[in-house]
């Protein structure tokens, strides 16, 4: 039985091109909640961009999974999980960046910055409708935890990039322009699993929703992995369920199967 639903927010809850939450996306996860299901977004994004673009306007959750799993909150903006980067990783990016400058957004708890901007970030950062972070000196990292760098570079550099940072891994986000460097241990998977064990439920009793490379790891361990229509073809062949696009009430068609799904299964199976 179904208790908690993980929703990836860009492409999945978010329509891209107009960055904005269907009404019927809204009322499903809603409805959801009246019926005594948990709901929780999954997401890259840091809850500065959250909250600053009000990317979940008008929808309430139980807790967020943010920075692909490195930094996880319940309802009320409590911590219940984090994971920084080591420190040792972190210097090793900047000694990286020294030698082969590239923009690169560091992301803290409550702040996140870049070294610098060019055509790359902007090109980037105007995909997912979001303002570029300040300008800040990122050695800056070394004396605040991070939980995520963003480097911007092509698929060689960010290759050359992970050969030094063995305990880091790398998920993409934008096709040959910038990838997300968690903790080698991080993923939302990861940050999902902490949650549930807060709240005490199963890994069966969970359902994940999401489009992008960076949603393979929830939607692959999760009792149910749904993929949006408009999800990366390595994304809908992973998963259980592939429903209709964001733009075609694609949320509200995926509750639907959710709700099937919980009654064909025995409330302790």
């Amino acid at each position: 039985m179904i208790k908690a639903v993980f929703f990836d927010i860009d492409g999945t809850l978010r329509d891209f091109d107009t960055g904005r939450i269907p009404e019927s996306a809204r009322e499903a996860v809603a409805q959801a909640r009246r019926e005594g299901i948990l709901c929780f977004a999954a997401t890259g994004r840091h809850l500065l961009e959250i909250e600053e673009e009000s990317l979940l306007e008008g929808v309430s959750l139980d807790g967020l999974v943010t920075l692909n799993g490195q930094y996880c909150l319940d309802g009320k903006g409590r911590v219940l999980y984090e994971n920084p980067i080591p420190e040792d990783q972190v210097r090793q990016m900047l000694d990286f960046l020294e030698e082969k400058p590239l923009p690169c957004i560091f992301m803290e708890a409550e702040a996140m910055y870049i070294n610098f901007v060019d055509d790359r970030v902007r090109q980037a950062q105007a995909g997912i409708g979001t303002a570029i972070p300040p300008i800040r000196d990122l050695q800056r990292g070394l004396g605040h935890p991070v939980y995520q760098m963003v480097p911007y570079g092509n698929a060689c550099e960010c290759e050359q990039i992970l050969y030094r940072l063995p305990g880091c891994r790398g998920l993409r986000w934008h096709d040959g322009l910038a990838i997300d460097i968690i903790s080698a241990d991080g993923s939302k998977e990861n940050g999902i699993r902490r949650i549930l064990s807060r709240f005490g439920i199963s890994r069966e009793e969970c359902a994940a929703v999401g489009d992008g490379y960076n949603d393979l790891s929830m939607i692959r361990w999760a009792g149910l992995g749904i993929a949006m229509g408009n999800g990366k073809p390595e994304v809908r062949e992973a998963a259980d369920y592939v429903t209709a696009a964001v733009t075609e009430d694609g949320i509200r068609q995926a509750m639907d199967y959710i709700r099937r799904f919980r009654s064909t299964r025995h409330p302790d199976g």
